[in-house]
């Protein structure tokens, strides 16, 4: 009656989903290695609509942080941040621009699922923050991310070099998870095969590939200087050389950017050391026979004579037209009211704006303008807290940066159709909230300070005590 690969797999699948909710560090690590590594992967069965596995490690994280709170020990309440407000706004204008553009196309089951799986990212980021409430929770989730960056890199490196024919086998065989099969798995320049081969690891897109591998390479590289990384340095150099490659390979010039932008933010704010690795790997690029065509594809960007820019442009104008007829809320996410109009365009701020408007727009800028306010607050203190502690907050704003320097090229960090990305972006966003937060698990348990104790305040309501 039923299919013996079903049973099967849920045979596997509950027990490991019940052991992985039984604990909210044990989801978290679920739902790190579900994006790195399983991006794009859904059900081989149908509920009237086809589950991802990153729905069901969201919903997983969601489970085991609300168990947590109802049980004896709740340690993980939401907090009070500067961006709980915008965030909130941002949601409510994003459910109303839903609704408005509803009668601009068919409402078809996979728009209604991924734009609500675009509200349960947005709100996942409280929950973050509430998560990620301490330095060692901190430590494991980026030693985590650099480790399954690190695995994510080794197989698109490796899917890249191997002969084309065995690659489409291997690529095509995931069919049944909801991949795309044939020749058409592997991504060229221009979707030219006469052109350079981009790596896409599993994640099929290798803009969005590269996104990723912008963000955890960036999170990552202050391990390189700290004094006390959260895994050995030569294994974090290791990590970080094949995360390095991989962005290479994806030819993402937005990627690269947006890499090259977060790490000169982490060498001019602490480790100018990153500045020195920054010029030997860009030296490289320029030098080395084997990228010639890679400096060269840069070249023609910067020109925009290739056609890929050309379109760019193209998109950019379109967009524009659709913005200045329906500029207040946009067309919502379904369709366009005109014929002559198409949501879609190379540039994740325009695209918000085609879809929730300049007010969509500017509750977005207000949610992100917070987070980096608060990091210039809180950042003088947290300099001269714990070596670690900084790594971490520098990492994060690091890579937060670098994905929204990459964001005026490209879509896929605030596009429903890559939510991989999106949750990406949102779970990046509460780690960089999170890290200008005080340890609470540390306040709780020493004594209130002397009167002449300096204090710093890292945010609403937490506050972290230095030395005296």
């Amino acid at each position: 009656m039923v299919n013996p690969l079903i049973l099967l797999a849920v045979v596997v699948a509950v027990p490991l989903g019940a052991w992985a909710i039984s604990s909210v560090e044990r989801a978290l690590f679920a739902l790190i290695v579900v994006i790195g590594l399983l991006p794009r992967f859904a059900l081989p069965v149908q509920f009237g609509f086809t589950p991802t596995f990153l729905d069901l490690a969201m919903i997983g994280l969601i489970t085991a942080w609300v168990g947590r709170q109802l049980g004896r020990s709740p340690d993980m309440p939401l907090r009070r941040t500067l961006i709980n407000g915008p965030l909130a706004a941002m949601i409510t204008t994003a459910l109303l621009t839903f609704i408005i553009g509803l009668p601009n196309g068919a409402l078809a089951p996979l728009v209604v699922r991924r734009f609500a799986e675009l509200l349960l990212s947005l709100a996942m980021i409280a929950v973050i923050v509430a998560i990620t409430y301490n330095l060692a929770i901190h430590e494991r989730a980026v030693r985590w991310m650099i480790l399954v960056g690190a695995a994510s890199a080794a197989l698109g490196i490796a899917l890249y070099v191997m002969p084309d024919d065995l690659a489409i086998r291997l690529l095509s065989a995931l069919r049944p998870f909801g991949y795309p099969s044939g020749p058409e798995v592997l991504r060229f320049i221009r979707d030219d095969p006469a052109l350079m081969q981009r790596a896409t690891g599993l994640w099929i897109d290798p803009n969005a590939y590269g996104g990723y591998l912008l963000v955890v390479g960036v999170l990552g590289l202050p391990q390189l200087f700290t004094p006390k990384p959260v895994m050995a340095r030569w294994l974090t150099f290791l990590a970080l050389t094949l995360i390095v490659v991989a962005l290479v390979l994806t030819v993402s010039r937005a990627a690269m950017l947006g890499f090259v932008f977060g790490a000169l933010l982490i060498g001019l704010l602490r480790h100018r050391s990153a500045l020195l690795i920054l010029g030997l790997v860009g030296s490289a690029v320029l030098l080395l026979p084997q990228t010639q065509a890679l400096v060269q594809h840069f070249v023609e960007g910067f020109q925009g004579r290739d056609l890929a820019t050309q379109m760019r442009f193209g998109e950019y104008r379109d967009a524009l037209r659709l913005i200045e007829r329906y500029p207040l809320l946009g067309v919502g996410f379904v369709g366009t009211p005109d014929v002559d109009l198409y949501i879609g365009v190379s540039s994740m701020y325009l695209l918000i704006a085609q879809q929730m408007g300049v007010v969509g727009l500017a509750m977005f800028m207000i949610t992100i303008g917070a987070v980096l306010l608060g990091a210039v607050r809180t950042w003088p203190a947290v300099s001269r807290t714990s070596p670690e502690r900084a790594a971490f907050f520098l990492g994060a704003h690091g890579a937060l940066v670098g994905a929204l320097f990459s964001g005026i090229f490209d879509h896929y960090f605030f596009n429903i159709d890559f939510h991989n990305s999106v949750m990406l972006l949102c779970l990046l966003i509460g780690m960089a909230v999170s890290s200008q937060q005080g340890d609470t698990s540390l306040a709780e348990a020493q004594p209130m300070p002397r009167a002449d104790t300096p204090k710093y305040h890292l945010g609403r309501g937490d506050n972290f005590y230095g030395r005296a």
